[in-house]
């Protein structure tokens, strides 16, 4: 349970070597640099400006390239790879061109609206044989384009022919359920043609005055709109043929990162005439390498250990054996701890993956997880630091497929539903898996995995006090671990003690037990005024026993999602068969198999992220409390990464 002791230092060098001191640490990547307290202002608005038009080009050919190219840019890159693709890619050129193809689409697009917008309005007027330019008005007269419903032009036409016989209504073409009119009017019965129109549901159009027949301007905005999609479509190919760039254009981007990093430093750097000072963080067994890289890289460069201001933090760096990486990631689901603190990650890591096997209960299930995940890693060639949480759900997967062996979770199906071989008749004739020992049907089955839950919970609240007790204990608080957190486990000790002790020494058994009560009720005391001590010690051991049983029964969840699991997963395999009955057996058969797979999937994604939360909220909520705080900044070297 390692936090790696850091250490702060200065690196001061001669002004001659900044560069080469700054490409230095760079590459070794040991040390995190802090900030200067008087930093030079520096404007790096053309710098971002770059730096996002650069994003803007890889974002948009992301969604142009091929699977093999995207299989390329995830493939890790050297620093001569990044330097090479640097030197030799247009980046300018390309992100130029992508603007310029993004300027072409977005007024291809415009025009192309236009030209549809203008054919949808013209269709129902292609019959009209003269050109919308011709006057619509006369000394007499005004023409009024319009549509009608044409279940009511007759009532209209006897309208007009009853009060306005001057009127004349041109029939243009029908579409659907409505008529294209054009009503030449007498200019003094515009307004009551307006008034017996519009009551019949007459809607005024207006047509643009254009050198042409609708039909034939029609027929040019159609056209225009193909001509517009056939610009677009010219420029989605030629993105495509750009994305090839698209490794490259990452590469490059990684360069400008590491640009923008050593820029960083450079202005982290408190300068005098003659030398410059870096100062910064670096793990303490780190210090002699890097002070011999940096003198290999000039004499004129000294490493000095310093003293952190006051109240500066250390940043914080995990350092676990290689089978307990990947359950960092719970860890930091939660935060880093305090530098000081003990990193609570091997603590966790047995109980968080037996709790998580038990919740799921399922061999089966357990089986798929490690399957899925293990191929992934392999597929990815991921390594732990890499995939912890891949990692995690890999191992977890394994311990799950042999913890529910002896609960007989197999996909939710019952012993009588598999074949002979893989069943054992017990003693008193029931029917099991083979290396089942425990039915979760049967009240026996429910109540061992009730009473373990339980033991399980009991023995983490009581590690976890010893965990607090002990980093007191390290830390010079020898009395206040003594008494505020061993003495429960000498009760729970005496405990044992009258539960498990032979006849002849239970009367013993009992007055150490009164003498642990004894003790804790003082313990609880501990940081008081003697004479009110056992007071406060009564409450204390009130507080302690309250919390323990609310604490202790929150593992019965458990239980709970261990039943969960099995009862999901005969209701899927119920569902598939009941389903499958409905259909003749050439359809039921493949009826039944999809909704077993494609059910079972969901019944393993939804416990999964249940067994995975609740393991981690008893291991947050129950476990942590006892002992951690948190809170930890990660330690985050200067360091030349060859993938963002």
């Amino acid at each position: 349970m390692a936090v790696v002791p850091m250490q702060k230092v200065a690196v001061i060098a001669h002004a001659s070597a900044r560069e080469d001191l700054i490409e230095a640490l760079h590459r070794e990547g040991a040390m995190e640099l802090s900030e200067t307290k008087h930093p030079v202002p520096v404007d790096h608005t053309e710098v971002n400006f770059r730096s996002a038009e650069l994003t803007f080009a890889i974002d948009i050919l992301k969604n142009f390239a091929s699977k093999e190219t995207q299989k390329a840019v995830e493939k890790p890159t050297t620093f001569d790879q990044v330097l090479f693709a640097t030197q030799h890619t247009d980046t300018r050129g390309i992100i130029d061109e992508l603007h310029r193809l993004e300027e072409e689409d977005t007024e291809a697009e415009h025009h192309r609206r236009e030209a549809q917008i203008l054919a949808q309005k013209l269709e129902p007027w292609t019959a009209l044989s003269c050109p919308l330019s011709v006057p619509r008005s006369t000394q007499w007269t005004v023409r009024i384009f319009g549509t009608l419903a044409v279940e009511r032009l007759p009532a209209l036409r006897s309208l007009l022919s009853a009060e306005l016989p001057r009127t004349e209504l041109e029939e243009i073409q029908q579409s659907s359920n409505l008529f294209s009119l054009v009503a030449h009017v007498w200019k003094e019965d515009v307004e009551r043609f307006m008034q017996i129109a519009t009551t019949e549901g007459w809607t005024d159009v207006e047509l643009p005055s254009l050198d042409a027949p609708p039909r034939v301007l029609h027929e040019q905005a159609l056209m225009g709109v193909k001509e517009m999609e056939s610009i677009r479509r010219r420029n989605t190919e030629a993105r495509a043929r750009l994305s090839v760039e698209l490794p490259n254009l990452v590469k490059v981007r990684q360069f400008l990162h590491w640009l923008d990093e050593k820029q960083s430093a450079r202005e982290a750097m408190s300068p005098t005439m003659d030398t410059v000072t870096l100062l910064g963080w670096i793990p303490r067994d780190s210090l002699v390498l890097l002070e011999d890289r940096l003198h290999r890289v000039s004499p004129a460069i000294a490493v000095l250990k310093v003293k952190p201001d006051e109240g500066e933090d250390a940043p914080v760096l995990l350092k676990n054996p290689r089978f307990a990486t990947p359950f960092e990631s719970v860890t930091n689901l939660y935060g880093l701890p305090l530098y000081g603190e003990s990193d609570p990650t091997l603590a966790l890591l047995p109980f968080f993956a037996l709790y998580f096997a038990l919740c799921l209960t399922d061999s089966g299930y357990g089986a798929v997880l490690a399957i899925v995940f293990g191929t992934v890693l392999w597929k990815t060639k991921k390594s732990i630091a890499e995939a912890r949480l891949l990692w995690l759900l890999f191992l977890v997967g394994i311990l799950t497929f042999f913890v529910s062996i002896p609960f007989g979770g197999w996909f939710g199906l019952a012993p009588e539903q598999v074949p002979s071989f893989l069943t054992k008749t017990t003693a008193d004739g029931s029917l099991f898996f083979r290396g089942q020992v425990w039915n979760l049907n049967t009240q026996s089955g429910i109540t061992f995995l009730q009473n373990l839950s339980l033991i399980l919970g009991i023995t983490h609240l009581f590690f976890g006090m010893f965990l607090a007790g002990y980093h007191k204990w390290i830390h010079g608080k020898k009395a206040e671990a003594l008494w505020t957190n061993f003495t429960p486990h000498l009760l729970l000790g005496s405990v044992l003690f009258l539960v498990f002790a032979p006849a002849e020494m239970k009367d013993t058994a009992r007055y150490v037990l009164y003498g642990a009560v004894a003790l804790l009720v003082w313990g609880k005391g501990y940081g008081t005024k003697w004479f009110l001590r056992p007071i406060i010690g009564a409450l204390g051991v009130m507080n302690l026993s309250i919390g323990l049983l609310s604490n202790s029964l929150s593992y019965l969840r458990i239980l709970a999602l261990g039943l969960v699991t099995g009862a999901i997963a005969m209701a899927v395999n119920q569902v598939a068969v009941e389903m499958g009955k409905l259909f003749p057996v050439w359809i039921g058969v493949p009826v039944i198999v999809v909704i077993f797979l494609g059910g079972h999937l969901v019944s393993i994604a939804l416990n999964t992220l249940g067994s995975f939360i609740h393991s981690g909220r008893l291991q947050f909520i129950e476990f942590f409390s006892q002992f951690f705080e948190g809170g930890g900044r990660p330690f985050s070297p200067f360091r030349r990464s060859v993938r963002l």
